[in-house]
């Protein structure tokens, strides 16, 4: 049996920039488009909120196939007084099937999702888009503002979070990083960054409406990526497109969605396309500039089967990782 190599979440940030992340999660989601990537996952339910999502992909020509768990368990804070969330990764040589790594999963799985929404903004964003807000001041949300940063001159930036200390912290922290004006606004001012915003993003595990359709500014792209309800239903009904990673996937599982399925107002005709359709040029992306898109998503395989394999790459070229069983 081959060397599994253990890497931490601490030495998988050093393998690779958000400019590097960016161009690989392009390069899956074309692969994807492409019919190149292989992959499938499932929620496995441990009580009526909690799970744990296995999620598999392969790259056609790859040297590595990856299995990434992900864990949801919203009590854990109050009851155990650890996070809400946890991921894992097992890397699997293409040509054997072995496990060749295993690896920290919260940094990489951050990297890749802030790679992924910018390549999607960078494609259904109307052009010029110079400002946003992230709602979300954790670790997803410092991962959109740099991946943004590296795709589009932003001019300001604007942070919402139910803790205004997180907010405040990232809104230092980012600014100093990026060089441009990034501001803490409190959630009931949550409008006025709105309203100012041609890119909205929403990566929190909260449940409350925190966008209307009405503070949305004609062109605005929102990308709706947590697992609860953040948006009104309208920002749904009334956008000019939606656009989903996969039906299958997001309608079982996105409160907004389920809402309206069960209520006869919004299905599958109703999308504009899946991502990977208009990547592959099957269906328009932005048409107008004044068209308000919103992209609902909860991850397709074809990003992280671009970068994991490069991310274990680098660290074994790097020195980083132990052994943790000999051949």
């Amino acid at each position: 049996m081959s060397d599994i190599w253990y890497l931490t979440n601490e030495e998988v940030a050093q393998t690779l920039s958000m400019a590097e992340a960016v161009d690989l999660a392009e390069k899956g989601i074309r692969a994807d488009a492409a019919g190149q990537v292989v992959g499938d996952k499932f929620y496995m339910h441990l009580d009526e909120r909690s799970f744990i999502k296995p999620f598999s992909g392969y790259l056609q020509g790859e040297e590595y196939a990856y299995v990434k768990t992900f864990s949801f368990f919203p009590q854990n804070p109050e009851r155990f007084g650890v996070g809400t969330t946890s991921s894992v990764v097992l890397l699997f040589d293409a040509r054997t099937g072995l496990p060749v790594c295993y690896m920290e999963g919260e940094y990489v799985t951050a990297l890749k999702t802030g790679a992924s929404t910018t390549v999607t903004a960078a494609w259904l964003a109307r052009e010029g888009a110079d400002t946003v807000t992230i709602f979300g001041a954790g670790m997803l949300g410092r991962m959109h503002l740099r991946g943004l940063a590296t795709r589009f001159r932003l001019a300001r930036a604007f942070v919402v979070d139910i803790v205004p200390e997180a907010a405040e912290a990232y809104a230092r922290e980012m600014a100093a990083e990026l060089g441009i004006p990034v501001e803490a606004v409190p959630l009931a001012e949550r409008e006025r960054a709105v309203c100012a915003s041609d890119i909205v993003i929403t990566v929190t595990t909260g449940d409350q409406p925190l966008v209307e359709y009405d503070w949305l500014k004609p062109g605005a792209f929102v990308a709706k990526l947590g697992s609860y309800q953040e948006v009104t239903l309208d920002v749904i009904t009334r956008a000019d497109k939606v656009v989903v990673d996969e039906w299958k996937y997001v309608a079982p599982r996105v409160p907004e969605l389920k809402q309206l399925v069960a209520e006869g107002r919004f299905g599958p005709d109703h999308v504009h396309a899946s991502w990977p359709d208009i990547v592959a040029g099957r269906k328009p992306g932005r048409e107008r500039d004044d068209e308000i898109i919103v992209y609902i998503a909860l991850g397709i395989w074809g990003e992280y089967a671009a970068i994991l394999p490069e991310v274990y790459r680098r660290a074994k070229a790097m020195g980083l990782g132990v052994r943790i069983h000999d051949a």
